[in-house]
C-alpha cells in the first residue's frame, strides 16, 4: 500500500499568509493613523483576514490528507458511530449555548459545538469502506 500524497503548495501558502498577517499587525499601526483606521475598517482587518485565511488553509490541508488517508479504509458501523457522536455534540452544544441558566454551561456549549462542527466537516470527507457484496 503506498502513502497518500500529502500537498505541499497549500500549507506554503498558509505559511506565507500568516507571516504576511503578523506583518502587516506590526506595520498598520506604524504606517497610519488613528483616524485613517477608524475611517477606513479595512486597514485594520487586513491582518486578521490574511491570518484567518491562513488558518483555514491549514484546516484544509487537515481534510485532504485525513480524506486520502482514511477513505475506504473504516468500516461503515464505525464511521456511522463516529458520525452519530459528531451529532450528539452538535446537538449537546447548541443545548449548551441556548440555555437560560449559567454562562459556565454557555461557554462548554460553544466550544463544544466548535470542535464539533470541526469534526463534522473533517469526518464528512472521508468516505466508509464498502461493505462486501458476498455478506
Amino acid at each position: 500500500m503506498q502513502r497518500p500524497r500529502v500537498p505541499r503548495t497549500l500549507p506554503l501558502i498558509a505559511l506565507v499568509l500568516i507571516i504576511l498577517g503578523l506583518i502587516a499587525n506590526w506595520l498598520v499601526p506604524i504606517l497610519t493613523t488613528p483616524q485613517q483606521r477608524a475611517n477606513n475598517v479595512l486597514i485594520p482587518a487586513i491582518p486578521f483576514i490574511l491570518i484567518f485565511v491562513g488558518i483555514l488553509l491549514f484546516y484544509i490541508t487537515l481534510i485532504v490528507i485525513a480524506a486520502r488517508t482514511f477513505s475506504y479504509r473504516i468500516d461503515p458501523k464505525l464511521y456511522n458511530g463516529v458520525m452519530r457522536v459528531i451529532i450528539a455534540g452538535i446537538l449537546l452544544g447548541i443545548l449548551g449555548m441556548f440555555q437560560p441558566w449559567t454562562i459556565a454551561l454557555y461557554t462548554y456549549g460553544f466550544v463544544l459545538l466548535l470542535v464539533s462542527l470541526l469534526l463534522y466537516i473533517l469526518w464528512s470527507h472521508i468516505v466508509p469502506a464498502r461493505p462486501n457484496a458476498g455478506s
